[in-house]
This record gives C-alpha cells, structure tokens and sequence, in this order.
C-alpha cells in the first residue's frame, strides 16, 4: 500500500531560515540608520587622511635642520698700525698655509727697520775694526813676552857663565853684579810682560762682551722691527678657506684689527635646530644621518645646547666619515638623529598635532569604514611621519591623521 509523505516539516524549516536572514539584514540597516543618525556631521572620505595601524620594526628618528660651520676657525689680525694697500684673496676662496691673503703697510715702521739695519752694519763694521786692533795689541804684548823670555834667558847664561869664571879670577866681580842684575831685570821684565798679557786679555774680553752685548741687542731690534714688516703681509696660518675679509684697500687699521677670518674646511661640523618638545629624546652619541641635498653622511650627537633659543634648541653633530666635495660652511643640511630602533612594535602615521609618550585620542574607523569614533591611545616614541602606539589599537585599525578642527567637537561622525 502507498505511504504519504509529509513535506510540511521541511517548509517550515526553510521559512524561518529565510526569515531570520531577512531580519538580520533588517537588524543591520537598522542600526546603521541608528549609529548615522546619531552622528551628527558626515564629511568626505576624499577629505580626510586615514592611516592604518601597523606592526613590525620601526625606526623613532627626529629631525631638524641647520648648517655646517667649522669646528676650526681662526681669525688673523694686524700686529701693528697699518694702511691695506692690497686684497690678494676673496671670501670663498681656499688658501695653503703661507700663502699671502692681505698686504699691508707702514712707511714709518720700514724706515725704522732701515736705520735699524743701517746703524747695525755701521756696529758690525766697528766690531770688526776692534776686533782686527785687539788682535794687533795682544799680538804685540805677546812678541813683547817672548823677547822679555828671550831676554831672560841670555841673561841667566851670562850670569851662570859669570858665576863659573869668577871662581877661576877670569871675571871681576864688578862683571859678576853686572851679570846678575842684567838677570834680575830680565825676570822683571818678564813677570811685567805676563802680568800685562793677562790685564790686557782680560780687558779686552771685557770689551768684547760689551761689544757682543750692544751687537745683539741692536740684532735683536732688527729682528723684531724685520719681523713687524714681515707681518705687514697678512699670510693663512692654516690650510683653509676664507670666510671673511672685513677689510677694504686703503682703510687704516690699528693693532689687532680682524683682518681674515679663515676656517679649515676638512674640520666641519653640523648645527641642528631641534624643537624643544622633542629635545627630550636625544642624548650624546646617537646616530645621525646629515643630508646636503646631493647625499648623506653619518655622524653623533657630540653636544645639546643647555639654552632653548626661539623655541630650538642646538645639537651639534661630528662627522664619522669623510664629508662630500660639495660641504662647506654655512652649507643648508636636514639632519635625521636615532632615537631608538623598535621592533615587534605597533605604530601609525602620526596624526596632526599629536605628542610622543603622552595619553591623547584619536578618531578610528569602524569595521565598514562608514564611522569615525573617538578612541582613547597612550602614544609612545614617535619619529616626524610615525608614532608608537602602546595601548587603544590594533594592528590594521584605521585612524584619521589629517586636520581634526572640522570634527575635534563630536565624539563620532560619518564618512561618506
């Protein structure tokens, strides 16, 4: 016999399947009607900018920017009241050291090194003319000792031939007394002789001390007025270059006048303006990254200034590599200065305005991109374009980074 089979379990089934797929759809439009008519602004999306939240490694840099200015830099100045009668450089160009940068000159100082010289070869002269008499007096003395020992000795070997004959009868004893003061006289006239060599070598020695004294003394002079001369030719004392000649053809200058500012290029250094808010982070020894617009030389932070000037405050960088050709002083540079290398880390494009290391909020995106609610963040480390984010998002969250003055009063609003 045939047995009906009851398909009315089966519709029911498939009806409220359907039915609860409708209500569900219905659910969602009507909460989406719900949650735009609470927001009470819409703006368009192409007027916004929406970042997403990112993990992974990331860089915390700040930046500034500033010059390169040397870290040597020596200032020449006149020795002397001066007139410049000629520029030999200009500011920019380099120079070797001895080379000559400016001339200057003083008639009265070199007529006084002329008379200088003139009376010092007239004193030369007149030493040499001493020298040549003195050496005539001591040579006379000397031919006068060696007759006086001459004399002496003829003397004693009259006196002793005198002294064997008188014994025999074959002199008189008036010959004999004769003799013997012939010898007394000749040891006289030596010991005299001596004693005057001796006075006269002594005296002499005398004079010429004297004479070296006023010699060198007026040498001396020579040397320093040849000297001021020499330095009337202002020369680099350094291979460098020229920063500054703050002088022109003609002016007078008096002692100690700045005369060329010169600076050793091959010893330059960064200064970065860092803002005061980000001054926080950085410490002596970190990595930077100089840029001269035609490349990029690494460097450390070297010293902070302890003073912020116009909201800055000055960081200076040494180089840890040899500078590019086109570094010179008072070059324009961008600096980039690690903060700290971070990894495993969740950061986002920084939003306008905001802080590192500080509680703020943010406006994040709904799931369909059709909402912006403000959410509370904890900020961490953050460079110029990123930011670290510690605590209120998740890896691929949306968040506006642009502007927020349109829509900082609302707590949501739409995003067509």
């Amino acid at each position: 016999m045939d047995i009906a089979v009851s398909t009315k379990k089966k519709t029911h089934v498939r009806k409220f399947f359907i039915a609860s797929i409708v209500l569900a759809i219905l659910f969602t439009g009507i909460y989406q009607l719900w949650q735009f008519s609470r927001a009470a602004l819409t703006l368009s999306a192409n007027s916004l900018v929406i970042s997403k939240v990112q993990k992974g490694d990331f860089t915390v840099t700040v930046r500034g920017n500033g010059v390169l200015v040397p870290e040597k830099v020596q200032w020449l100045s006149a020795s002397g009241d001066a007139k410049v009668e000629a520029l030999l450089y200009k500011p920019g160009q380099q120079v070797r050291k001895g080379d000559a940068i400016v001339r200057l000159t003083n008639p009265h100082l070199e007529q006084e090194l002329a008379e200088a010289q003139w009376e010092l070869s007239a004193l030369e002269a007149e030493h040499k003319a001493n020298d040549l008499a003195e050496q005539a007096a001591i040579a006379k003395q000397r031919s006068d000792m060696l007759n006086a020992q001459m004399a002496l000795a003829g003397a004693e070997h009259e006196y002793q031939a005198h002294l064997e004959l008188i014994e025999t009868g074959a002199v008189s004893k008036l010959d004999f007394q004769r003799a013997k003061i012939t010898q007394d006289q000749a040891k006289q006239a030596l010991s005299s002789a001596k004693l005057q060599m001796t006075k006269s070598s002594k005296s002499l020695q005398a004079q010429q001390h004297a004479r070296f004294a006023r010699l060198n003394q007026l040498k001396n002079r020579v040397s320093r007025i040849q000297t001021q001369v020499d330095e009337l030719t202002v020369r680099a004392s350094i291979n460098s270059i020229i920063l500054a000649l703050p002088v022109e053809v003609g002016q007078h200058v008096s002692m100690g006048s700045n005369i060329a500012k010169l600076a050793d290029q091959s010893a330059l250094i960064a200064e970065l303006q860092v803002p005061e808010i980000q001054i926080q982070q950085i410490i002596v020894g970190q990595k930077v990254t100089i840029s001269t617009q035609n490349s990029e030389v690494l460097g450390n932070v070297t010293r902070i200034d302890p003073e912020v000037v116009q909201g800055n405050v000055q960081v200076d960088v040494a180089f840890s590599e040899p500078l590019p050709k086109d570094a010179r002083p008072a070059l324009s540079v961008d600096g980039e200065i690690t903060i700290a290398e971070l990894t495993n880390t969740l950061y986002v494009s920084r939003p306008l305005f905001s802080q590192s290391q500080t509680q703020s909020s943010v406006y994040k995106l709904s799931s369909n991109g059709l909402m912006a609610e403000r959410t509370g963040v904890k900020l961490g480390l953050g460079s110029v374009s990123y930011v670290q984010i510690i605590q209120g998002l998740k890896a691929d969250d949306k968040i506006i980074t642009s502007d927020p003055s349109r829509f900082e009063s609302y707590t949501q609003f739409r995003i067509d």
